[in-house]
C-alpha cells in the first residue's frame, strides 16, 4: 500500500515538471521561420536592438516577438476600382512582390507597433498601393491598359508605390497588372476601337502590299526597257561597223563569188546586172589594131 502511494507521488511529480517544462517552453522560447526575423519588445525595456534570426530562441517570459519576412513574399489585392485618362471606370486585379529590409525591422516596429505582416499589407500598404495603382493607371487610357502599354503601366505603379514605402524598409519588386474589368458600355467603346484599329491595320497592310506590289512591276519593266534598250544600241552598232566596212569594190566582188557564169536572158535594151570588166588582153589588142 505504502508503494503504491509512492508511486503515485513520483507520478505526481513527474507530471508536474513535464507541466513546468512546458510552460517554461512557452514563456522562454520562441521559434522565428526561415526567411524571417524577429524583434523583440520587453514591456521593461521596450524594442531590443539586436533581432532574432531564424530558428528557437530564448525570450523573457513576458517579452513579445514580432515576425517580419526578409525573403520575398506575394500579395494579390483583387477587384480595385480605378479610373483611367478617358474617363472610364475599370476593375482591376494587381499583385506584386516586397521584402522587409532587415535593417529596419525595428524601425517598422515603432512605426505600426507589435502587428503582424499580414495586418500591414491589409491596411497601411493596401491604401498606399491603390494611391499609387490610380495616379499611375489614370495616365493611361483604357486601350493603353488593355494593349501593350499595359507592363509600361505596371512599372508606373510599381515605381510610385515602391518609392513611397521604400524609407520604411519595404522593398517592392514586380507589380503585375491584371486584365481589366470595364462595364457594359467601356466595353462596348473597346470593341468598336480594336475592330477601328484592326481594320486600320488590315489597309495598311494591305497598302504596303500594293506597293511593293507596283514597285515589283516598275523594276520589271525597266528592267525590260534597258534591255530592249541595250539590245537596240547594240544592233545600232553593229549596223554602223557594216556600214563603214562596206565598198562598192566588196559589194561587186562579193556578188561575183556568188555568180555561176550563166548571163541573164534578158530582151530589149536591158543589160545584164553584172558588168565585167574589159580585160587587158581586149584593150592591148584594140590598141594595136590602129595602122601605120
Amino acid at each position: 500500500m505504502e508503494n503504491s502511494k509512492t508511486f503515485k507521488a513520483g507520478a505526481i511529480a513527474v507530471a508536474v515538471v513535464i507541466i513546468v517544462g512546458v510552460l517554461l517552453v512557452t514563456f522562454f522560447l520562441t521559434r522565428i521561420p526561415n526567411g524571417y526575423v524577429g524583434v523583440v519588445y520587453s514591456p521593461n525595456g521596450g524594442v531590443k536592438d539586436s533581432t532574432l534570426s531564424q530558428g528557437w530562441k530564448l525570450v523573457g517570459a513576458f517579452d513579445k516577438v514580432t515576425k517580419y519576412p526578409i525573403r520575398i513574399q506575394t500579395v494579390e489585392y483583387r477587384d480595385i476600382q480605378i479610373a483611367t485618362s478617358d474617363g472610364k471606370n475599370i476593375t482591376i486585379d494587381f499583385a506584386y512582390n516586397y521584402q522587409v529590409e532587415p535593417s529596419k525591422v525595428s524601425s517598422i516596429f515603432n512605426t505600426f507597433g507589435p502587428i503582424s505582416i499580414q495586418e500591414i499589407e491589409d491596411t497601411y500598404l493596401k491604401t498606399r498601393f491603390r494611391d499609387a495603382a490610380r495616379k499611375g493607371i489614370s495616365k493611361f487610357t483604357v486601350i493603353d491598359v488593355y494593349g501593350e502599354k499595359s507592363s509600361e503601366a505596371g512599372v508606373d505603379v510599381q515605381q510610385r508605390f515602391s518609392d513611397d514605402v521604400k524609407e520604411l524598409g519595404f522593398i517592392v519588386s514586380n507589380v503585375t497588372v491584371g486584365v481589366p474589368q470595364p462595364d457594359a458600355k467601356t466595353q462596348e467603346a473597346i470593341d468598336k476601337r480594336v475592330e477601328a484599329s484592326q481594320e486600320l491595320e488590315r489597309k495598311t497592310t494591305e497598302l504596303e502590299i500594293a506597293k511593293k506590289e507596283a514597285e515589283r512591276k516598275r523594276v520589271e519593266a525597266q528592267g525590260n526597257a534597258d534591255k530592249l534598250l541595250i539590245e537596240a544600241e547594240g544592233q545600232a552598232k553593229a549596223n554602223k561597223e557594216l556600214q563603214q566596212s562596206l565598198s562598192s569594190q566588196l559589194v561587186e566582188y562579193e556578188t561575183i563569188k556568188k555568180w555561176d557564169g550563166a548571163l541573164p536572158y534578158v530582151s530589149g535594151s536591158n543589160t545584164p546586172m553584172i558588168q565585167l570588166p574589159t580585160t587587158k588582153t581586149e584593150q592591148n589588142s584594140g590598141a594595136g589594131s590602129v595602122s601605120p
